[in-house]
């Protein structure tokens, strides 16, 4: 099967055009999920580079620091105050990484809806992930903190 990028790619790119007429509370609420999604795989990742599975926050960030490093991906997630911060030099989204898709600012609501399904399954328990950078939007680095100590309501 021949698939056709550039026309997905355009594709794509229009409906990201369209989401950003919706209000922030309604882009979140469509990428959300769709950022959900790649949680699984990326927990299995991690457990792969840990060599078992991933049962606490600290095998979840060493296991995600090793799959950054492992990638050349610069930056990494530390323990920071009441959570764990993750300043990056690019984006993370093997999707924008391989091409499939350009970049967009509503993507970063994508992958904050992953890191939030990621951290929440390891805690076991609902956690907000904040943007304070990101380079979908302009910025030089993404900057994503996840706070422990002010869960979002579910």
């Amino acid at each position: 099967m021949n698939i056709p990028v550039d026309k997905n790619r355009s594709w794509v790119a229009g409906l990201h055009e369209g989401i950003q007429l919706l209000d922030r509370d309604r882009q979140r609420a469509i990428m959300q999920p769709a950022g959900a999604a790649c949680a699984t795989d990326l927990i299995s990742l991690c457990a792969k580079y840990l060599g078992k599975e991933v049962r606490s926050l600290e095998d979840l960030v060493t296991g995600w620091n090793a799959l950054r490093e492992k990638r050349n991906l610069q930056g990494r997630w530390v323990f920071e105050g009441g959570g764990i911060r993750g300043i990056f030099g690019e984006c993370g989204c093997p999707l924008v990484r391989s091409g499939l898709i350009e970049l967009h600012p509503v993507q970063c609501y994508c992958s904050q809806g992953m890191m939030e399904t990621i951290f929440s399954r390891v805690t076991g328990r609902a956690v907000e992930v904040e943007i304070g950078r990101a380079i979908g939007r302009g910025d030089e680095v993404c900057d994503f903190f996840v706070n422990f100590e002010s869960p979002r309501p579910d």
